[in-house]
């Protein structure tokens, strides 16, 4: 009897910096879809945001690396931080495949619901939903838009429950001297404090 490949969620972004929100996200869906583990990949250089106001690749990566650590179901990858080019998901998927290679592995890649309707403007996004199941995350009620439309039979959708944090609110938070506490991990906020993070 042929063995069941390992499921592998891959949850990508800038994680500037990570929250708890994340975390929700990696682990409702995990559970959901029996994953056998989440890798998350912090982008070095993204390729539909402003470069310049991005936190520091190291600084990202460890802050990740600290808010995972307790979870056993969760790893880190630094592929895209240590590669020197533009962080395209495509090509990220395709480097993860030679690692966990098919029929072995199958990887899921994890991506919010507003995604969906940007996928027309990703690098070779017919290819990216060939090499590997797309979820889409998120709550009731979105609407695909028409641009959306050659994409969506490969898509999983998923309803989850999701928490109304970004890490834009949290940088402004920390900038005005306010707390985030249960908004993101402890020993991230303590690395944020040590290393003087978003005071400006």
């Amino acid at each position: 009897m042929d063995q069941e490949p390992q499921r592998i969620g891959i949850l990508g972004g800038s994680f500037d910096p990570i929250h708890i929100g994340h975390l929700l996200i990696a682990e409702v869906i995990r559970e959901e879809l029996h994953f056998q583990k989440v890798i998350f990949i912090p982008a070095k250089i993204h390729p539909l945001k402003d470069n310049a106001r991005i936190t520091g690749a190291e600084h990202r990566l460890r802050m990740v690396e600290l808010a995972v650590a307790s979870n056993p179901y969760f790893e880190v990858s630094d592929l895209e931080i240590r590669s020197q080019r533009v962080s395209y998901t495509v090509d990220t998927i395709l480097d993860l495949k030679r690692q966990y290679p098919s029929p072995q592995f199958r990887l899921y890649f994890l991506m919010g619901q507003d995604n969906v309707n940007q996928l027309h403007l990703w690098k070779d996004p017919d290819v990216l939903v060939r090499e590997c199941q797309v979820i889409a995350f998120g709550r009731p009620g979105f609407q695909p838009a028409t641009s959306a439309d050659p994409y969506l039979q490969y898509i999983q959708f998923l309803r989850i429950p999701l928490l109304e944090i970004s890490a834009t609110e949290i940088r402004e938070r920390l900038r005005a001297g306010k707390s985030v506490r249960y908004m993101v991990p402890d020993a991230v906020i303590a690395y944020i404090q040590k290393h003087g993070l978003y005071q400006m």
